[in-house]
C-alpha cells in the first residue's frame, strides 16, 4: 500500500514538472487555437444541496430581525463612484473551464451540482445565501420573518413578496404566476421532476396579486426559505407534465444576468448579457463561455496562457503550478462535500428497486463493518491528497449542527476477524474470500464487488485505487470503474443505476449544506427510496431502513430550535455511522481557480460558481 501510495505521487509530480516546464518554454496561444484541440467530451459531478446559515434561518423562524440602517450620503456617493468606476471596465469575455458538459440546464430535471454552476448565471431563486451563509432577496422584494409579518407564529404560512419591475430576459414580466408554475412543475412526479419530495409538505399555494404568493404547509417546514432554491421557471416554458421534453432544457429563459445564446454539446455554452436585467449597468461582462475541456493538464496550461479566467474544481495535485504562477490564484471556501461509498443493501438486479430481498454480501453487516475497519482513512487523508481535504465521520460536519461522531481506525486485523466470524473465508487460497455460511450468500460465492464513481478527477480516481488496495488485503476484491455524470447520476426514466438499484458500492460527494434537513431526508428516510410505487423519487440509493433514524428525521422537521435540531441530528448520525450503509471518507474545500485579472467574484461555500456573475468584471 505504501508504495503504491509514493507511485501515485511520482505520477503526480511528473506531471506537475511537465506543466511547468511547457509554462516556461511554450508561447502564449491565441484563444480561438484552442478549442479544437481541447472541446472533447468527459464528466465531474457531485449533487447539488445549497443552503443558508443558521443564523438566518433562526433569524427567519424564531428571532426579530435587526432593523436596517439608512446609508449616509457619503456613503451612497462612495457606492455611486464605485458602480460608475466598474461601469467605465465593463465588457470583456470570460472562459470557463469544465471537464465536462451538462446533461439539461433545467435544475428540476437533474441533481448534478454542475449544472447549478452554470445555469445560476440564467436561472434565479426567491432567496439565497451569500457568502456569509445569510439570506438575501433575488426575485423576492424581502426575506420573510416572523418580525415582518411574512411567517405566521406557527411556521406553516409564508407569504413572499415579489420584485415589482423584474422581467424575464426576453422582456416578459416575471410574476406569482411563474412561482406556481414552477410549484407545478416541480411537485408533479409525472413531469419527471427530481424535487418532489421537497415540495411535499405544502398543503396549499396562491397568488393574491400578481407579486405575492401565500404557501400554506402541513405543519412547519425547516427549510421553507429554500422552498425554490433551485430557481424559478417561466409559465411560458412548456407543458408541466411534458417538463423533461421541453425545449427550455437546452436553451432556458431566466431573469438572471446572462442568457444562453448556444450550447454546442461536448464543446461549449455561451451566454450573454441580458439586456433586460434588473440591476442597471449590470452584468460588467458582455459574455460568458463555458468550455468543456476534459484534461486537466490541458485546462492548467490554458489557464497559464491566459485563454481562460476560470477553472472550475481544479485537482488539488495542480496546486503547486498555481503557486509558481503569476497570473492564476486559487480561492476557496469550506466545502459542504463530502466523498463517500453508498453500500447498496438491497439485491441488485432483482427487477426490484426497493428493499425487500438484501444484497447477499452487503447486506450483512459484519461485511460492512470489516470494509469501515479496512481503510486507512489517515493515510488517504494526508499522503494520497497531501493534507488538502479533511476526515470525515458523518454528513453532520459544518456548521451549527457538526457532530462529534468518532470514525473507525484503520485496524484490518479486526476486520479481517470479522470476516472469519461472518463465514467469509479464503479457502482456495486465490487472496479473496469466499461464503461458508454467511449469512445471505449461497457457499462459493467470492467476496467480490464493483465500485463505480465520477470520471474526470483524479483525486477521486486514485482515491477509489488506494480503497481497493486496502480491501484486497482483508480478502475483499473490489473493482473500480468510473462513468460519465450523465449515466451514473441519470433519473429514473433512465433506468439510472442507483435509481433501480442495480449497483454494489457508488462513490461520489454530496453535502447537506447549512439547512441540512431536506437533503437528509432524501438520503436517509425509509420513504425516500427509489421504487416502481412512488415513480422513483428520492435519493435514499443504499436501502437502508430504520424506523428510529426515520423518527428522528422527522422530528428534526417540525423542530424550529437549533440547539434542539442539532440534539436530534446528532443521534441520527450516530445511528449512521452504525449502519455502515455509508462510508463517510473525506471533506472537500470548495474552490475554483482564477485568473488574477478578474475581479469581484467571491466563492461561497452555499451557493454556485456564478451566484453573483452579475458583479464579475475583466480589467483589460
Amino acid at each position: 500500500m505504501k508504495k503504491m501510495l509514493a507511485t501515485l505521487k511520482i505520477i503526480i509530480s511528473i506531471l506537475l514538472l511537465i506543466l511547468l516546464m511547457a509554462a516556461c518554454s511554450s508561447t502564449t496561444t491565441e484563444p480561438g487555437n484552442t478549442t479544437s484541440e481541447s472541446d472533447t467530451e468527459t464528466t465531474t459531478e457531485t449533487e447539488d444541496s445549497t443552503s443558508a446559515e443558521p443564523m438566518a434561518e433562526e433569524t427567519a423562524v424564531t428571532e426579530e430581525a435587526a432593523p436596517e440602517e439608512e446609508p449616509t450620503a457619503e456613503e451612497t456617493n462612495d457606492e455611486e463612484m464605485a458602480d460608475e468606476e466598474m461601469a467605465d471596465h465593463a465588457g470583456g469575455r470570460v472562459v470557463v473551464l469544465m471537464t465536462e458538459d451538462l446533461e439539461v440546464m433545467n435544475p428540476y430535471a437533474t441533481t448534478a451540482l454542475v449544472t447549478s454552476q452554470v445555469t445560476d448565471a440564467v436561472i434565479e431563486p426567491l432567496v439565497q445565501p451569500d457568502a456569509n451563509g445569510e439570506y438575501q432577496p433575488v426575485l423576492a422584494e424581502r426575506v420573510p420573518t416572523e418580525a415582518n409579518g411574512d411567517i405566521t407564529n406557527d411556521g406553516k404560512t409564508v407569504t413572499w413578496k415579489l420584485k415589482e419591475g423584474v422581467t424575464w430576459s426576453d422582456g416578459t414580466p416575471f410574476t406569482s404566476a411563474d412561482v406556481l408554475f414552477t410549484y407545478e412543475v416541480a411537485s408533479n412526479p409525472d413531469s419527471g421532476s427530481v424535487r418532489t419530495s421537497a415540495f411535499e409538505g405544502i398543503t396549499n399555494i396562491e397568488a393574491p396579486d400578481d407579486h405575492t404568493v401565500v404557501i400554506e404547509y402541513a405543519e412547519f417546514n425547516s427549510s421553507l426559505l429554500d422552498q425554490f432554491r433551485w430557481g424559478i421557471l417561466p409559465a411560458s416554458a412548456g407543458d408541466p407534465a411534458d417538463m423533461l421534453n421541453w425545449e427550455y432544457n437546452r436553451m432556458p429563459l431566466g431573469t438572471g444576468p446572462f442568457m444562453v445564446t448556444d450550447w454546442a454539446s461536448g464543446e461549449h455554452i455561451s451566454m450573454a448579457a441580458n439586456p433586460n436585467y434588473r440591476e442597471e449597468g449590470k452584468p460588467y461582462l458582455s459574455e460568458l463561455v463555458f468550455q468543456i475541456v476534459p484534461s486537466q493538464e490541458v485546462s492548467s496550461q490554458m489557464m497559464l496562457e491566459n485563454d481562460a479566467q476560470i477553472m472550475l474544481w481544479p485537482d488539488s495535485s495542480l496546486r503547486e503550478v498555481w503557486d509558481s504562477a503569476d497570473n492564476v490564484a486559487l480561492q476557496n471556501a469550506p466545502g459542504i462535500y463530502i466523498l463517500r461509498m453508498f453500500l447498496n443493501l438491497s439485491q441488485p438486479g432483482d427487477g426490484d428497486a426497493g428493499a425487500s430481498a438484501p444484497h447477499p454480501i452487503l447486506g450483512d453487516p459484519a461485511v460492512r463493518q470489516a470494509m469501515a475497519l479496512g481503510i486507512d482513512y489517515d493515510s488517504i487523508v494526508n499522503d494520497l491528497a497531501e493534507g488538502r481535504v479533511d476526515r470525515a465521520t458523518s454528513p453532520f460536519a459544518l456548521g451549527w449542527y457538526d457532530c462529534d461522531i468518532p470514525g473507525d481506525d484503520y485496524d484490518p486485523e479486526t476486520a479481517a476477524a470479522l470476516l472469519e466470524e461472518a463465514g467469509w473465508i479464503d479457502e482456495d487460497g486465490d487472496g479473496i474470500r469466499e461464503a461458508h455460511g454467511t449469512l445471505y450468500a449461497e457457499d462459493g460465492t467470492p467476496l467480490s464487488l464493483s465500485m463505480v464513481g465520477y470520471s474526470g478527477f483524479k483525486l477521486l480516481e486514485n482515491t477509489e485505487l488506494v480503497i481497493a488496495e486496502y480491501l484486497s488485503d482483508i480478502g475483499i476484491d473490489l473493482q473500480v470503474s468510473n462513468e460519465e455524470m450523465a449515466v451514473l447520476f441519470g433519473s429514473w426514466a433512465d433506468n439510472a443505476p442507483r435509481k433501480t438499484g442495480d449497483y454494489d458500492i457508488l462513490i461520489y460527494d454530496t453535502g447537506a449544506g447549512i439547512n441540512p434537513q431536506q437533503h437528509i431526508a432524501d438520503y436517509f428516510l425509509s420513504e425516500n427510496i427509489p421504487t416502481d410505487e412512488n415513480g422513483g423519487v428520492g435519493a435514499n440509493y443504499t436501502r437502508w431502513v430504520d424506523e428510529q433514524a426515520d423518527a428522528l428525521i422527522a422530528e428534526a422537521g417540525r423542530t424550529p430550535d437549533l440547539a434542539a435540531r442539532k440534539e436530534l441530528y446528532c443521534q441520527l448520525g450516530e445511528l449512521i455511522k452504525e449502519s455502515n450503509s455509508q462510508i463517510f471518507l473525506y471533506q472537500f474545500q470548495e474552490g475554483h481557480a482564477f485568473n488574477t485579472a478578474l475581479s469581484g467574484v467571491q466563492v461561497s461555500t452555499w451557493a454556485p460558481l456564478t451566484w453573483d456573475a452579475e458583479n464579475w468584471q475583466l480589467n483589460q
